[in-house]
């Protein structure tokens, strides 16, 4: 199959899992588990516009990289991580929170298909090189959770690590890019955002799950061959 190709299909996929993504984000609350709302097949209890947009946006970022990524056991992975990615950063923005059942179901993908991949392939060095990158920004973004209590929440912990273990298959550099890019993107919003609004009393909360997002598209797309 051509890069053509795949970039067609997955993004008519994203579109399709983009109606039930805009459900579950927009149905999502501050507290509680996520789960699929009644009427998820229309995006309900998003409104039309908000389900259009989704979509869209899931199409895009899956058209992208069905575009750049080779055609193997590995890119369910990646389209997964695209649409799924998406829909926490809108959690995110509504709720200022990363649901563990939605990162924990990235982790979980990511790991599947980087298993059979490796099987397939008879090469686990890609796998143990995603472990361990997933595990070792874990634990870093972990330990500054504890250092700075309040400032990093449990749900960023988790996101960054699925980052990390997702973009560690293509290799270390593009760890290190996808996590620095969505950090940095982070960081300049929320300076922006705290400059602008300097006469508050506290600072606005700045979701951090759209920038990691966003800094794991550029390091896929980066990462082409």
């Amino acid at each position: 199959m051509t890069n053509g190709a795949a970039a067609i299909g997955l993004g008519l996929a994203g579109v399709m899992a983009g109606v039930p993504i805009a459900a579950i984000a927009y149905g999502a609350q501050v507290s509680g588990p996520v789960r699929l709302p009644a009427r998820w097949w229309t995006g309900g209890p998003a409104r039309p516009p908000e389900v259009i947009l989704t979509a869209v946006l899931a199409a895009t970022a899956a058209a992208i990289t069905g575009a750049v990524m080779p055609f193997s056991a590995t890119l369910p992975a990646f389209w997964l991580f695209a649409v799924v990615g998406l829909g926490l950063a809108i959690i995110d923005v509504r709720c200022r929170r990363l649901p563990h059942r939605v990162t924990g179901a990235l982790w979980v993908s990511s790991g599947l298909c980087f298993i059979i991949a490796a099987f397939v392939g008879g090469d686990v060095g890609p796998l143990l090189r995603a472990a361990f990158a997933g595990i070792a920004a874990t634990a870093v973004m972990l330990a500054i959770a504890l250092a700075l209590p309040g400032q990093l929440g449990l749900g960023d912990v988790v996101f960054v690590g699925a980052i990390a273990f997702n973009l560690g298959w293509l290799g270390w550099q593009t760890a290190m890019l996808g996590l620095l890019s969505g950090l940095l993107l982070h960081g300049t919003i929320a300076s922006v955002v705290r400059v602008r609004s300097a006469s508050d009393v506290k600072n606005p909360p700045i979701p951090m799950g759209p920038a990691l997002a966003a800094g794991w598209l550029l390091a896929v797309v980066l990462a082409a061959p």
